[in-house]
């Protein structure tokens, strides 16, 4: 198949991004040009994959002085680009929520979309006008905010396993990763880690701008039973998520997957996460890991923590959220829908 993957040029696709949506596209086009397909990826020209890249600035966007208007303006003119083009491909698979949906219609009904974030109240009345294209979902629960749209199929998330390789002997510590604001819920991970008597260590980008990090999480941090470590960078994640002794995944909306779930359980590092949004499809609760609905419950199972397998964790990502599997799914896909299309013309 000749593939054409479209994603934001903000910053450089690549295996090693720590933002989800390009690590995830970096190893999609990798594994499908591994599959033996033709895949071109419309991208910011320092991206890295085995895909033909194509551009239209030579860096990711947000290491260039532009002003946000001159950003969006290169984005428009990255995703006309590849609409252009759109003869070139049996199918285009775009990484935008929405701004894509306006080009869609170019190539017929041949484009299948990817909604990396929640989608917005304020964009639901203009997306329902193309609720016909066909969406592909990161979870089942993805779907509950718009059960409308033309849902053609739900592939999770995959990792390389190889990579996030299995830690048998964590230390004594629980981490937290990932962006340090409220509806992520940093602040019941660490009433929960103190009252359990355990060192939580939180690793990811703070916003000091925010009333958040000042009232709930600075004050709280004594270098000792509470670690802040910044950012941490590809390798240093891997080397946490190994060692953790679980993962603390407080969310309080509705996730669209949670990457760091996977990452972790890959590591065999089980997962204590709230029950909200895709958590339940990714843990298997009392298996590998627990699934809770506050900070009691939280205590309780990080008491509970040891009574979890790593070999079990570990498995279940190997069977469920590996990126071959994922790259597998897509695979199948993108032959289903040209081959619908294929027939609609006969």
């Amino acid at each position: 198949m000749k593939i054409a993957q479209l994603a934001p040029h903000y910053n450089p696709v690549m295996p090693n991004s720590n933002k989800a949506i390009y690590s995830h596209v970096a190893w999609l086009c990798n594994g499908l040009v591994d599959l033996g397909n033709d895949v071109s990826l419309f991208a910011s020209g320092d991206s890295e994959t085995k895909a033909k890249l194509n551009s239209v600035y030579p860096v990711a966007v947000n290491k260039s002085d532009m002003t946000d208007s001159q950003k969006k303006l290169y984005l428009d003119l990255l995703i006309s680009e590849c609409y252009r083009r759109a003869e070139e491909f049996d199918i285009i698979h775009s990484h935008f929520t929405l701004v894509s949906s306006f080009y869609s219609r170019i190539n017929g009904n041949l484009t299948v979309q990817s909604i990396h974030s929640p989608v917005e109240e304020h964009t639901k009345s203009i997306l329902r006008k193309f609720k016909d294209n066909n969406y592909i979902s990161f979870s089942l629960a993805q779907r509950k905010v718009m059960p409308e749209l033309n849902w053609v199929a739900n592939i999770y998330h995959g990792i390389d396993t190889e990579i996030f390789s299995f830690n048998p002997d964590p230390k004594p510590y629980l981490l937290y990763l990932g962006r340090v604001t409220e509806q992520k819920g940093v602040h019941l991970a660490i009433e929960a880690a103190k009252a359990a008597g355990m060192q939580l260590i939180i690793a990811g980008r703070s916003y000091p701008n925010e009333g958040y990090w000042h009232e709930q999480i600075e004050k709280r941090i004594d270098g000792k039973t509470v670690r802040y470590v910044g950012e941490a960078d590809f390798d240093q994640k891997i080397t946490y998520l190994q060692n953790a002794t679980a993962l603390m995944f407080p969310t309080q909306y509705e996730e669209v997957f949670g990457y760091s779930m996977i990452e972790a359980m890959s590591c065999g590092t089980p997962v204590i996460g709230w029950k909200k949004g895709s958590v339940p499809e990714v843990i298997q609760d009392k298996k590998t890991g627990y699934l809770v609905n506050n900070v009691k419950d939280m205590v309780k199972a990080i008491k509970n923590i040891d009574k979890i397998k790593r070999e079990a964790v570990r498995e279940r990502v190997e069977r469920l959220f590996s990126v071959q599997k994922m790259v597998s799914g897509y695979n199948k896909v993108y032959e289903k829908i040209i081959t619908e299309n294929e027939r609609k013309k006969k």
